[in-house]
């Protein structure tokens, strides 16, 4: 005699994994695959994509896990949310699936950088200053520091390109100024891309 065998396709889920990092720094994207009856299914590709650009496929473990620890949050347009897609696109076995997660994405961190400077009273001493973002130390061009002396503002510099990117020049008169130890500062207000910050350095001034 015959019977009729009838095989089921299973609905599937998945769990997803909000995220909160700077630019330029990495952080992991993460999904859990399960039967509807949570059971974690295994060895199924989770394609990971943020905010539309597709990333990679990662292939789920034994606890129905895929993971992919390295991804590197791109400038795109800068601070704010991003939404990061997992999708299991499905087999003769198991449902697809697919489920959205959140990345906050924080500007990436300052590096400024100014060089000691010595001058006579009443010359004129090139200040200089050297603007990057960290952790990959990319140079920042095209952004306006403001230079201050004691905390006093003196001038908004521009950084520049090419040979000269990220690099902050000022031609300061140090007429006024008293003989001895001052302090000169660039100061970065911030934008979506790099927080805001500052760095300082000695400027000395000799009879």
């Amino acid at each position: 005699d015959t019977a009729t065998a009838t095989c089921l396709v299973w609905a599937t889920k998945l769990g997803t994994f909000d995220r909160t990092q700077r630019i330029a720094r990495r952080t992991e994207l993460k999904a859990r695959l399960l039967r509807s009856d949570n059971v974690p299914i295994y060895n199924k590709g989770i394609d990971f994509s943020v905010d539309g650009t597709f990333v990679i496929t990662r292939w789920t473990d034994v606890n129905g896990y895929a993971r992919y620890e390295f991804y590197t949050v791109p400038d795109g347009a800068g601070a704010g949310s991003r939404t990061i897609l997992s999708e299991w696109t499905g087999d003769d076995g198991y449902l697809a699936v697919s489920k959205t997660a959140t990345l906050t994405v924080q500007p990436a961190q300052p590096y400024i950088w100014v060089m000691p400077k010595t001058g006579a009273a009443g010359s004129v001493v090139n200040l200089y200053g050297y603007f990057r973002r960290l952790p990959d130390m990319v140079k920042q061009e095209g952004k306006t520091l403001s230079v201050k002396v004691d905390g006093t503002w003196v001038a908004d510099v521009v950084t520049g390109s090419g040979l000269q990117a990220g690099v902050a020049r000022y031609l300061y008169n140090t007429t006024g100024l008293a003989v001895g130890a001052h302090t000169q500062t660039f100061e970065w207000a911030g934008d979506l891309f790099v927080d805001a910050g500052s760095g300082s350095a000695s400027l000395t001034i000799t009879p």
